[in-house]
């Protein structure tokens, strides 16, 4: 996915939400984003994200974060054997993984510490000089974020 091109298709779209930016005197969750959705553009506020995009608190939890480093290291089945069979968090794990699996085969296309990351993005973009605007894209399964200069979208 090329959010470049999503936001030169759609910037005619953004420019309310960059010029919203521009005017506001504090960061809140109330600040205007961007989501460009299966290529429809929903401008939406940055605590309002969570309406939009399904997460996983699952998919963010302690046993899968430890078991997706732990597989960089020694591999899928290494890693998937050793959390499940682990007396301390093996149960924890398992509990976590098939919740994981459920919201995945729902939909999911973020974590509860994606739209976190999302949030301190936005506070940067509206902290910089020329202020940014967040958005985020999503195609299918796939989602990547950014921020782009309100000056550029109203030119």
């Amino acid at each position: 996915m090329d959010l470049e091109a999503l936001v030169r298709a759609n910037r005619l779209a953004l420019v309310p939400a960059a010029r919203a930016i521009a005017g506001t005197d504090q960061f809140s969750l109330h600040l205007p984003c961007a989501l460009v959705k299966q290529g429809t553009v929903i401008v939406t506020s940055v605590g309002g994200l969570r309406g939009y995009l399904p997460c996983s608190t699952a998919l963010a939890s302690e046993p899968i974060e430890r078991f997706l480093r732990l597989k960089e290291a020694v591999g899928f089945d290494a890693a998937f054997e050793a959390m499940s069979s682990d007396d301390e968090v093996g149960e924890e794990f398992v509990a976590a993984w098939d919740a994981a699996q459920s919201d995945l085969a729902g939909g999911v296309v973020c974590t509860l510490n994606d739209l976190v990351a999302m949030v301190e993005q936005a506070r940067k973009g509206w902290e910089a000089t020329p202020r940014k605007l967040l958005v985020v894209a999503v195609e299918g399964k796939a989602m990547e974020s950014g921020l782009v200069s309100v000056t550029a979208l109203d030119a």
